[in-house]
């Protein structure tokens, strides 16, 4: 059986926007690569949740402490 990766367990509205700004932008490329490689939000950096705002179009302002602990927002249950 696979371990999904922290990319698996995107929202689709979310992995839908990584996907546009991963042809557009190398550092989008390199966050999908990121995501794609780790399975443990733990594992994530804060630079890494940042750039998830950014090229996911999540508001860092609407991020609680629990999205950013735990990424309850950003990925499914």
């Amino acid at each position: 059986m696979k371990i999904k990766t922290i990319y698996d367990k995107l929202k689709p509205e979310f992995k839908a926007e990584l996907q546009i700004n991963a042809r557009q932008y190398d550092s989008a490329k390199r966050l999908k690569y990121t995501l794609m490689a780790e399975t443990s939000w733990g594992d994530l950096t804060l630079s890494n949740i940042s750039s998830m705002s950014v090229y996911c179009d999540v508001p860092f302002y609407k991020l609680t402490a629990r999205d950013v602990m735990w990424g309850k927002q950003i990925l499914k249950d």
